[in-house]
């Protein structure tokens, strides 16, 4: 039986997939966790249904285990893209392909129940500086990487948004003044090389030229190489997969020393898929910032990988729903 008390709903909704959680209103671990796919291609109304629908199983789960539902006092979202503070708009989501969309209305009508939302690397730094490879920094930036580059950042315990609420948008710093198309419209963007989705698009390109790999016994078409199997490749040796980790690595580090001569801060967290590569990224990675950053402040900065990646989102949009709704607060 679990302790009587009240209950967030919280929800991170991702490019590709989205989790659900039941968090006690104290804190701690969910008692309940479910996640499934995001179905990006059915618009905001479908992502809403498919959000409600998996809310609706943690609220499930947590009944069996004991939780008294009609206890449960709301759900913090967090989502990809820029959120007007204290609207819940999201201003522009280039991987959904949203833009003025008012998603907190959307899911409050849906679920019944108050909704704070946020953008979802906002929510995954807030959640890693609360319990995670973030606590007890000072200024903490965290970088969620999947299926595109989202930032957050994090001053003594509270979340910079900046002026417009978009504060934290590492994944659209430009890398290549000429390069690649981004989803938000731009070029070169970190986002459009060191994501999973730029992972994959690059090895494909070097297959596609040529390069021999043991990707393609990996996969039935070309089309089906992700982020994962490139990583898998490496792991095992493959040539043309540790190279595209290597290359990822120099984007990111690069982008990463911009940051930490520009903020100067003593925690740098990275979440997200493509941080399961461990070491064949983040070694390469803090090799680079050390080689491009300023020497005291690339001394002063650790890089660590998150340590509940699959939790960090859930847990801060839980967190972000505590704050603004039960302490007044942001």
């Amino acid at each position: 039986m679990v302790k009587s008390g009240r209950w967030i709903l919280a929800l991170d909704v991702g490019g590709t997939n989205m989790s659900g959680a039941l968090f006690p209103d104290s804190g701690g671990d969910p008692v309940a966790l479910s996640t499934r796919k995001t179905p990006g291609s059915e618009g905001p109304a479908g992502v809403v249904e498919a959000g409600a629908e998996l809310l609706d199983e943690v609220r499930r789960q947590g009944a069996e285990k004991g939780v008294d539902v009609k206890r449960i006092v709301g759900v913090g979202i967090g989502v990809p893209g820029t959120v007007e503070p204290g609207r819940g708009i999201v201003s522009l989501a280039p991987n959904l392909g949203w833009k003025g969309v008012p998603i907190r209305d959307l899911f409050q009508d849906r679920v019944g129940l108050p909704v704070v939302v946020d953008n979802d690397a906002n929510c995954a730094a807030l959640g890693e500086w609360w319990v995670g490879a973030g606590r007890g920094s000072r200024l903490m930036i965290a970088a969620t990487l999947g299926t595109g580059i989202g930032g957050g950042i994090v001053k003594e315990g509270r979340v910079v948004r900046g002026v417009a609420g978009a504060a934290g948008e590492i994944g659209h710093m430009t890398i290549e003044m000429d390069g690649h198309p981004c989803q938000c419209g731009n070029h070169g963007c970190l986002e459009a090389y060191a994501s999973g989705t730029g992972i994959a698009r690059r090895a494909r390109e070097a297959l596609r030229g040529g390069a021999e790999s043991t990707m393609t016994g990996m996969v039935e078409t070309e089309e089906e190489i992700t982020a994962a199997v490139v990583t898998r490749a490496a792991q095992e040796g493959d040539p043309v997969g540790l190279r595209i980790l290597q290359e990822t690595a120099r984007y990111l580090g690069a982008g990463l020393a911009g940051l930490v001569n520009a903020l100067n801060p003593d925690r740098i967290v990275l979440a997200g898929g493509v941080v399961k590569a461990g070491s064949l990224l983040l070694d390469p990675v803090r090799e680079e910032v050390r080689r491009r950053a300023f020497p005291a402040s690339a001394e002063a900065c650790v890089i660590a990988a998150a340590r509940d990646p699959e939790l960090a989102g859930v847990r801060g949009a839980a967190l972000t729903f505590r704050r603004e709704v039960l302490e007044g607060r942001r």
